[in-house]
């Protein structure tokens, strides 16, 4: 009974159209291949081409290596300095306080001794060397009459005593007023001028220039800090930059270490200092460059001198070190 309904069923069932199929059906893409590998880039090459590309590789490869075993850079510590004359630099101090009345120099200027740099206002001790001048020709006419007419000797001995005490003070107003003008005590640059033009307030002894002797040879005074004076040594090699002359436009100076002070000038906001000395040179550009007393400057001192290769491998190296 079973297979006599099984068998009805298959009697009515409908035909597969397999025409019909395949007009919807889509067939699955095709898988996924890999980009080729270099073997097979090679493979599909000519010959004569893959050996080509194999011998471009290789010489580009040791034309690098040997470019950057060859070329040097220079490993620099950097200071910040100021151009100023080598030796002794002398303060020029106010003999007298007062008001300045005239400023006749600047920093930078070339002076010869005894040449005026600053007056100081000198109204009063000319009205009082007037007034003493007066006195003394006041007293020496009655010293003259007294003596004329024989007056009595406690008089005369007054009257002269009255006349050198004037005397005195008359030499020390005229002394007081000659060093109202301070004057460059020998030939030489100013270097600093601290008083800037009249109306300035200088009390007795204070500084009101610093002169360097004429002749004297410019120098850098740089700043070097205390982590990098390990590499720090007298002879280095420096390069200056300054900045009164671009170096894109005047190239930069040459110049060496000449001196590297033995204790530190003391604390800034960076840490402990040391001050070096540099002598500088030509500029690298053949430029004459009119260098003067207080221009500043940036100085790379060349410490050491590496080539590429070795600065691309010292991380290997130092990694090895710490293994």
């Amino acid at each position: 009974m079973i297979t006599n309904k099984l068998e009805g069923r298959l009697a009515t069932t409908q035909p597969l159209d397999l025409a019909a199929l395949g007009k919807t059906w889509t067939p699955p893409p095709p898988a996924f291949h890999a980009a080729p590998e270099a073997e097979d880039v090679l493979s599909g090459m000519p010959y004569w081409a893959a050996r080509g590309l194999v011998y471009l590789i290789a010489g580009f490869v040791i034309a690098a290596l040997l470019w950057a075993g060859s070329s040097i850079v220079d490993i620099v510590v950097t200071a910040r300095g100021t151009l100023v004359p080598e030796g002794r630099v002398r303060a020029v101090q106010a003999a007298l306080g007062g008001t300045v009345q005239s400023v006749y120099v600047k920093e930078g200027d070339t002076v010869a001794a005894g040449h005026p740099l600053v007056q100081i206002d000198a109204a009063e001790l000319r009205a009082r060397l007037t007034k003493l001048r007066e006195e003394l020709a006041t007293s020496r006419e009655q010293l003259r009459r007294l003596l004329a007419s024989e007056g009595p000797v406690a008089a005369t001995l007054e009257q002269q005593n009255r006349i050198a005490r004037l005397e005195s003070e008359a030499a020390a107003a005229e002394i007081s007023l000659r060093q109202t003008t301070v004057r460059a005590p020998y030939d030489g640059v100013l270097t600093e001028l601290a008083v800037r033009g009249p109306g300035n307030v200088v009390q007795a002894g204070q500084q009101v220039a610093a002169l360097a002797p004429a002749g004297a040879q410019l120098v850098i005074e740089a700043q070097v800090l205390n982590k990098d004076m390990a590499r720090i040594a007298v002879g280095l090699p420096v390069k200056l930059k300054f900045d009164a002359f671009p170096f894109q436009e005047y190239g930069v100076v040459n110049g060496h270490i000449l001196t590297v002070a033995p204790d530190a000038a003391g604390e800034s906001g960076r840490g402990a200092s040391y001050k070096v000395t540099i002598q500088p040179g030509q500029a690298s550009s053949g430029k004459t460059l009119a260098l003067r007393s207080g221009m500043t400057a940036t100085a790379e001192i060349i410490t050491e001198r590496k080539t590429i290769l070795h600065l691309l491998l010292e991380p290997f190296r130092k990694l090895r070190e710490g293994i």
